[in-house]
């Protein structure tokens, strides 16, 4: 089960990507978490964050030779 700190983090990335469409890869997430100021973001945690959403059917899972990224479900770039 998800801690609150983990389920705010994830909310914050919710909101982030219903506010900001793209491509969202971990590093973009890692600048997001920066920015919002999350104590040492870690790139396993931003991957983990977007597979999160990802299941929870709100990213689609983007995947090529070398090169993984997530976008809105609903279809905006």
């Amino acid at each position: 089960m998800a801690n609150v700190s983990e389920t705010k983090r994830r909310q914050r990335l919710a909101q982030a990507v219903a506010a900001q469409p793209g491509e969202w890869t971990t590093c973009r997430v890692m600048r997001l978490y920066r920015a919002a100021g999350v104590p040492l973001p870690m790139t396993r945690t931003a991957r983990r964050d977007l597979a999160s959403l990802h299941r929870d059917g709100l990213l689609t899972l983007h995947e090529k030779p070398g090169r993984r990224y997530y976008t809105r479900k609903d279809g905006v770039r």
